[in-house]
């Protein structure tokens, strides 16, 4: 393997989560807001070297990943096609989950809205890796994830994708996807069931016994809107 890559980084999902290693019991203690702790800890005042920058962060983790799941080198990412000086908010966290859903370690499901050509609102909860699997199949009606990477166009729910609703005309659709089954819960509302491991996904804001199988994060892009992930660490059989 890579002497000069650090693997470190693999074991903190986000940036901010990586930035709180730096911080002390001190500054849970004295500092009431954990964004003052992170500015501290960026400036290197918690360790004896400086924390990377964000984008460091990222590119250090794409790394790390890619070496420890070679295998998936194989699938050219759609990520190949964004330009080199992006600073999208929404593609660069598609990019950075391609390595860890491609190597079956995260399964995210995206929710979305766009206004179509009628006017009409339309939303849905879209399988991220299914999508994309689809687009390299080049399947009936599949997403044109290489114009989106290319920032031409943004990702639109579909009546194929896991779920699908449009209320000007009353229209709302389910369908089961290759990792996601749909299920209808009385208590807690529309979830979803990874096929792997058979853990729920909630969906909803609301705290329920299943909120630990998924972390929930809004990600808003000036040209693209706002995007919501839900990632699932996916949990081997033993």
């Amino acid at each position: 393997m890579n002497k000069d890559v650090d693997f470190s980084v693999i074991n903190f999902q986000t940036y901010d989560a990586y930035l709180d290693s730096f911080t002390t019991i001190e500054d849970a203690c004295y500092l009431a807001d954990a964004q003052v702790a992170r500015r501290i800890a960026k400036l290197g005042y918690r360790s004896t070297k400086v924390p990377y920058t964000e984008k460091e962060f990222q590119q250090r983790h794409d790394l790390a990943m890619q070496q420890l799941q070679p295998k998936i080198m194989g699938i050219e990412p759609f990520s190949n096609f964004m330009r080199s000086d992006c600073t999208d908010p929404v593609l660069l966290q598609f990019k950075h989950r391609e390595v860890p859903i491609f190597s079956k370690k995260l399964s995210t499901i995206v929710f979305t809205t766009c206004i179509h050509g009628d006017g009409s609102e339309m939303s849905g909860y879209i399988d991220l890796e299914n999508s994309w699997q689809n687009a390299m199949r080049r399947t009936f009606k599949h997403t044109n994830w290489r114009a989106i990477y290319e920032g031409n166009t943004k990702l639109k729910p579909k009546p194929q994708h896991l779920s699908f609703r449009n209320l000007r005309y009353n229209l709302v659709l389910y369908n089961d996807s290759d990792n996601f089954k749909v299920v209808h819960d009385h208590r807690y509302g529309m979830m979803f069931m990874h096929r792997g491991d058979h853990k729920l996904i909630p969906v909803s804001g609301k705290s329920t016994p299943f909120s630990k199988n998924v972390q929930r994060s809004m990600v808003h892009s000036p040209k693209f809107g706002t995007y919501i992930f839900y990632d699932h660490h996916v949990r081997k059989k033993v």
